[in-house]
């Protein structure tokens, strides 16, 4: 059962499932050079795949000695020793290549040593969509507390609802309809668990108020019922958002440090006509950093501009348009963050969540390209470490996933997933050795699933295959009528704490 419950709670909006098994062993390679040489060379020889396919090779040696290849190479002035040779599977279209061995060690001494990975083996895949609940009215954002069987979804109306053991329960766990409006992009657009909610019952919800403010509100689940929340509420933070019923932003999430975070609209209009996300003194078009183990929160002293004149403490990035949702990866913290576009790219920005102060440049560049102007300066800006354009081969918003961190698909291990409203496709990419490195190919999913949740899973080309929650091998992913740019379509992710798959 608590197998079942951190699938769940690792699960997102739109993920593929895959059922994939790497196999290969380990091998040994060396050669007898003699002497203790001062440098030696290894060869790297990848065949198997298709032609502009490449590799997933991961070289590693003496002295931090760390190298990624994705076609054949010969690396030189390499000092001697023993170097680990390790192959991961490519996705490649709807073809799952699995390396020939997956692991071998190499010895380098004088001359050349070498390696061959043979993608000899491929899989295919494909997905299958599973309805887990119906009747429910514009969901918008799934989640549950750590080791909690239960999910708890949130509509975007006002209510969160929660499924146990496969029944949609009749009363919801909190109904804050009577604050919020659904006009534009407003309403109840997410929810966080405390980490600490089994010992003190706390979680906090986004949402606009009647005035279209943002709202960040802390709860707690009543003392008599764990499906009924205490509807008291403490609003930790009122962001004033006037004029304007879009860019909202809409998620908060607890990272891995224990800090709330908030990523917030530019509030709305076109081209951020009040200049906010450029602003420092104002807190939208930002991604906010609060510490709610005080009352109501506190500024942490690590934020880039805590106790700076002018400027608010909360933020710990700047110059975003709409983050409508982002996530951290369990692993290693990374903090993705996809960030929807004006009218011509949609962006995702990758960094390290230890890193704060960065400003990803918004309304001075649109992804990497100027806006509004014909040229500008993009000194001091963090660009996307992906973006892609309103085509027939993008997409008009992008919908932000998150990293597979499961067992049972090592050919997603490692990759962040993610869509976009418009076009209903699904794609991913790995963010190795700073760089994002895009999967070939997409799968596509349903563009209207407006009242249910539902569940991806991996079907092999022979049998379906029940997948394991606790590697995240399944999603239940909800889906709504509105987004970030007033179209139907697919929006709302699973979640998790500090991060799911």
């Amino acid at each position: 059962m608590t197998h079942a419950r951190i699938g769940i709670r690792q699960a997102a909006l739109l993920l593929i499932a895959v059922v994939l098994a790497a196999c290969g062993g380990s091998t040994q390679v060396s050669i007898n050079g003699g002497a203790t040489p001062s440098a030696g060379a290894l060869a790297i020889v990848i065949t198997g795949l298709p032609a502009g396919t490449g590799g997933d090779v991961t070289v590693n040696g003496p002295a931090g000695f760390r190298q990624r290849l994705a076609t054949s190479a010969t690396l030189s002035g390499l000092a001697s020793g023993t170097y680990t040779v390790v192959a991961g599977n490519v996705l490649s279209a709807s073809m799952n290549f699995i390396p020939q061995p997956a692991t071998q060690q190499v010895t380098v001494g004088n001359g050349t040593a070498s390696a061959t990975v043979t993608y000899g083996t491929s899989q295919p895949f494909a997905l299958t969509l599973q309805e887990v609940a119906s009747g429910l009215a514009f969901p918008v954002f799934l989640t549950a507390p750590a080791n909690d069987a239960r999910l708890f979804i949130v509509e975007r109306a006002g209510r969160i609802r929660i499924m146990q053991g496969g029944t949609l329960l009749p009363t919801p766990f909190l109904d804050i309809s009577a604050l919020t409006t659904t006009d534009g992009e407003r309403g109840l657009l997410s929810m966080a668990f405390d980490p600490a909610y089994a010992a003190n019952g706390r979680f906090y919800v986004y949402y606009t108020d009647k005035a279209g403010n943002i709202a960040i509100a802390r709860y707690q689940v009543s003392a008599s019922n764990a499906n009924i929340a205490d509807p008291a509420a403490t609003v930790l933070l009122t962001i004033p958002h006037p004029n304007f019923s879009n860019h909202n932003g809409g998620l908060l999430a607890f990272g891995p440090d224990g800090m709330l975070y908030l990523g917030t609209g530019d509030g709305g209009g076109t081209g951020d006509p009040a200049g906010n996300a450029q602003n420092l003194g104002s807190l939208l078009g930002k991604l906010l950093r609060i510490d709610v183990r005080s009352q109501p929160y506190a500024i942490p002293s690590d934020n880039p501009f805590a106790n700076q004149a002018g400027r608010r403490g909360e933020i710990w990035a700047s110059g975003l348009r709409n983050p409508w949702r982002f996530a951290f990866d369990r692993t290693d913290g990374t903090l993705y963050i996809a960030d929807v576009g004006e009218a011509q790219r949609e962006e995702i920005d990758v960094v390290a969540s230890s890193s704060g102060g960065q400003d990803y440049g918004w309304n001075r560049i649109e992804g990497s390209a100027c806006f509004g102007a014909p040229t500008c300066s993009t000194q001091g800006t963090t660009l996307p470490q992906l973006e892609y354009s309103h085509d027939a081969n993008g997409g008009c918003a992008v919908v932000g996933g998150y990293v597979y961190r499961g067992n049972a698909m090592p050919a997603l291990r490692g990759r962040y997933l993610y869509s976009d409203l418009c076009r209903g496709w699904l794609r991913s990419f790995a963010f190795r050795d700073a760089a994002a490195e895009q999967l070939a190919g997409a799968s596509q999913f349903p563009a209207a699933c407006f009242r249910s949740a539902w569940m991806l899973r991996a079907r092999s080309m022979c049998s379906r295959i029940p997948l394991p929650r606790q590697s995240a091998a399944r999603c239940t992913a909800s889906c709504s009528a509105t987004h970030p740019k007033h179209r139907a379509g697919p929006v709302a992710q699973c979640h998790a704490l500090p991060t799911w798959i």
